[in-house]
């Protein structure tokens, strides 16, 4: 049974008509059914008080990483499901997603472009330095990969073909040691 200290403390009493609060000081069945009421909205209270973390990619559970991709259309690329994405060089980890997701907007919105293409790239594989060489007029491009990224070309395959312009051919090169 819950005491009078517990009983005046609980939120829950906050916000029930008077004749409640002053029905609870005295009353056992009372105390008893506010207590039971508590418990029954703990659970529901820890996920209020920790709702703010789920849009967040820094801060969601890793089990909401996946939502979130797909809510910011990254699910192509790093969903399970995604072509190549389950394991092997094609998987994009949990911290780079993370990363992604937080870029979404900016990477949006330079879609298309060289620097846009650069950046993601950077941003899904960790690895910074690569360059895009592209000719005007020509309608291709040349995606330079570092070295210390040679081993994630199929990721960074995927990646240029779903950021590239549909018209523009391509190709990947590694650099070697420079």
């Amino acid at each position: 049974m819950a005491n009078t200290s517990d009983v005046q403390a609980s939120k829950l009493l906050k916000v029930l008509p008077e004749v409640f609060q002053v029905a609870a000081d005295t009353s056992a069945p009372m105390q008893a059914l506010l207590a039971v009421a508590e418990d029954m909205h703990q659970p529901v209270r820890q996920v209020l008080d920790r709702l703010h973390t789920v849009p967040d990619p820094g801060r969601a559970p890793a089990s909401l990483i996946p939502f979130l991709s797909r809510w910011v259309d990254l699910d192509w690329l790093t969903l399970p499901g995604a072509e190549g994405a389950a394991g092997g060089s094609g998987a994009v980890p949990i911290t780079r997603q993370r990363d992604l997701i937080a870029a979404a907007a900016q990477l949006s919105s330079r879609r298309g472009t060289v620097d846009g293409l650069t950046r993601f790239l950077h941003l899904a594989t960790g690895v910074a330095g690569f360059d895009v060489e592209s000719v005007p007029g020509a309608f291709h491009i040349k995606v330079l990969v570092p070295a210390d990224a040679a081993g994630q070309l199929e990721l960074i395959g995927r990646i240029v073909k779903g950021v590239k312009p549909a018209h523009i051919t391509d190709e990947i090169e590694v650099r070697t040691g420079e």
